[in-house]
Formats: structure tokens, sequence, C-alpha cells
């Protein structure tokens, strides 16, 4: 999971959930948070971040740095180690597209959360309306995963 915060903001409940949705469909490798420490509340929310398994990267300021951080790492993981099944983005922009197409023709499952109202739509339409998620509706989501899970037993 790779977690562009300087452009999808998420409290920490939002947060926690965020990371319950991967652990219901599977193992989850530690989480990736992108953000810039000079930012407001960066310092505060990166405390409670990395007690939710959160590696921390700190980019510095300047255009796209943490956009070019993220594909950077996330390339790296699909490069070196075999493959996950899944990869998932917490982001919104359009910038992300190369990437996505990447990854899916890798064969990579990619499910992105992100605000519907601030997407981009050309995202949404890369990874399909079932593998788009609004971090808005994360504590329904993962309600309806536990009952599915209940239900399962």
């Amino acid at each position: 999971m790779f977690w562009d915060s300087q452009n999808v903001y998420l409290n920490q409940k939002q947060a926690e959930l965020l990371v319950a949705f991967p652990k219901s469909k599977g193992r989850l490798e530690q989480p990736k948070n992108y953000y810039n420490l000079h930012t407001k509340n960066e310092f505060t929310d990166q405390i409670w971040r990395e007690k939710l398994g959160f590696q921390g990267v700190d980019v510095p300021s300047g255009k796209n740095s943490a956009d070019k951080q993220l594909v950077f790492d996330c390339i790296k993981r699909v490069a070196i180690k075999p493959s996950p099944d899944i990869i998932i983005l917490a982001l919104g922009d359009r910038d992300f597209a190369g990437l996505i197409t990447v990854l899916k023709a890798l064969g990579i499952t990619v499910i992105v959360f992100a605000r519907r109202k601030s997407a981009s739509q050309k995202l949404i339409n890369l990874v399909g309306e079932d593998n788009f998620h609004d971090v808005d509706e994360l504590s329904s989501l993962c309600a309806g995963l536990k009952a599915q899970l209940e239900n399962q037993k």
C-alpha cells in the first residue's frame, strides 16, 4: 500500500480502516506514507501513522516530489521482489495514470482510495468503478467486509 497524504488527507480513524481493508483480503506488507514534515500537522500525524504500521517517507518540498518518490518506490517494489497480486494506492491525481497502467500491464490489480469529488476521472476509469473507493466511505466498506467475512464462517 502506498499513500500520498499530501494528496489524500485521512484522519486517524480513516487510516485505521485503510489498513484494515487489505488485511481483510490477505497479507499486508508494510504500507508506505508519503508526506512533507514542513506541512501543517504532518509531524503529529506521522506519529499515529507509524503506530498504525506505516513507514513514513518524508519528501522534500517541490513540485510533485511525493508523487515521484511514490512512483519510484512502487516500481522498485514490483521489480525487485515477486510482484504482489494487489497494490493499493491512496491518492487521487492523474499524475499516477502511468504507474497504474504499468502495474495493470504486469497483471497486478490496482485498487485506488481517494475522494471521489477531487479524484481524477482518468484514474477512476483506469482502475474501474469496482476498484475505486471513496475514502469517506471507508467505514461502510469495512463494515460490509466484516459482515461478508462473518457470513463465510
